[in-house]
């Protein structure tokens, strides 16, 4: 008897089993688009090819796209001028926190 400290784990196998498969209509499906493809005709799967196709290109001349290194530009920029702004409220209160600390030590503790 083989006695082990490690326990290995075995290999699982995937069995799905769909609930609801039709054998008869899935080769329906194949046997019309194969026909489809004989008579030359477009398949359902084209058109919605072409649909997003065209929904994206729809997007893109309705949107003028910058390349990547632009909108990093401008995000770093609006970032900088942002923490400007920030670092500029900061010193004006500290500077006021100062002076009206000074004037608290002044009126209380210099009698």
């Amino acid at each position: 008897m083989k006695f082990s400290f490690i326990k290995i784990p075995r290999h699982r196998v995937f069995d799905h089993q769909p609930i609801y498969y039709d054998e008869v209509k899935e080769k329906r499906a194949e046997r019309e688009r194969r026909i489809k493809e004989e008579m030359g005709l477009k398949s359902d799967d084209e058109s919605d090819k072409d649909y997003a196709a065209r929904i994206r290109a729809g997007f893109r001349s309705g949107h003028k796209i910058k390349p990547h290194y632009e909108v990093t530009r401008s995000i770093k920029r609006k970032s900088n001028i942002r923490l400007i702004i920030i670092l500029v409220i900061l010193i004006l209160l500290a500077q006021y926190l100062v002076k009206s600390g000074e004037e608290w030590y002044i009126q209380f503790f210099a009698k």
